[in-house]
């Protein structure tokens, strides 16, 4: 049992265990609602986007899908925005997931980046695990462009990250998406660490397990004084962050318990 003081916006919590550790994971174990927006726009070319959904492929069958681990909700975007989810959560059965992501079509209008964020924030203040469960809400966007149609992008983003929701947003550009493209993801995403650029979708295949190893570590949000349980298997990672916001008095502060059945914990 540690006691800690309270003073950043901030705090991790890494668990690292030695029993069935694997070298090179490519598996992600973790907890995690993710949205996948998907940008299939005129300016992606047929393709490009049919490359952009072997990624998708490769990085959903990367995840531990299961009411208990990863839930997936996928959104397809241009001037429309589609969203597929049949069930009244996130997506739970990876073969049903797969069917989804290797059907999704190619729209081919305009990009409305910021109708498709607001309804990820939408559909995830109705269907997202309970806040109290302390699982990552990750959106992870993939354009190769700015937007040009429906509600600002960025202003969508800043609502979203601002919710209660909590989420962290992962801004991936594709090609050359020119200074009006960088400048929008970067305001997307909030923050420069949460936005990657790639030079090609055929680049972006390669890159998948990368990128699903980066979304897997991203925290959840805790609330103050509500107890966490969860369970860290071999070589694995947990992050929290709590808004210090939250707090009653001028100092607070936290306390992890670790329970240790095989191996060592850092």
């Amino acid at each position: 049992m540690q006691m800690m003081m309270l003073s950043i916006t901030l705090f991790l919590v890494y668990l690292l265990t030695f029993a069935g550790h694997v070298h090179g994971q490519n598996q992600c174990e973790a907890f995690i609602d993710l949205s996948l927006i998907i940008d299939s726009s005129g300016s992606v070319s047929p393709d490009d986007f049919e490359q952009g959904k072997k990624a998708l492929l490769d990085l959903v069958s990367r995840l531990n899908v299961g009411v208990e681990k990863a839930g997936v909700a996928i959104i397809n975007f241009a001037s429309t925005v589609s969203l597929s989810a049949q069930t009244d959560v996130y997506e739970f059965d990876r073969m049903d997931l797969l069917q989804q992501v290797a059907a999704l079509p190619r729209l081919g209008t305009n990009t409305a980046t910021g109708d498709a964020l607001a309804l990820a924030k939408t559909y995830c203040e109705t269907r997202c695990r309970n806040t109290a469960r302390a699982i990552p809400r990750v959106f992870a966007i993939f354009t190769d462009g700015h937007s040009n149609e429906g509600r600002p992008a960025i202003p969508a983003a800043e609502a979203l990250r601002a919710s209660p929701i909590e989420g962290t947003i992962f801004a991936v550009g594709i090609g050359n998406i020119g200074t009006d493209g960088d400048a929008e993801l970067l305001g997307i995403a909030g923050d420069p660490d949460y936005v990657l650029n790639i030079a090609s979708y055929l680049d972006l295949a390669r890159v998948t397990n990368a990128i699903t190893m980066k979304m897997c570590d991203f925290p959840a949000f805790v609330l103050p004084d509500v107890q966490i349980l969860g369970e860290a298997t071999g070589n694995t990672s947990r992050y929290y962050k709590m808004n210090t916001l939250n707090k009653i008095n001028k100092n607070a502060f936290f306390e992890i318990e670790v329970n240790d059945r095989v191996g060592q914990v850092n």
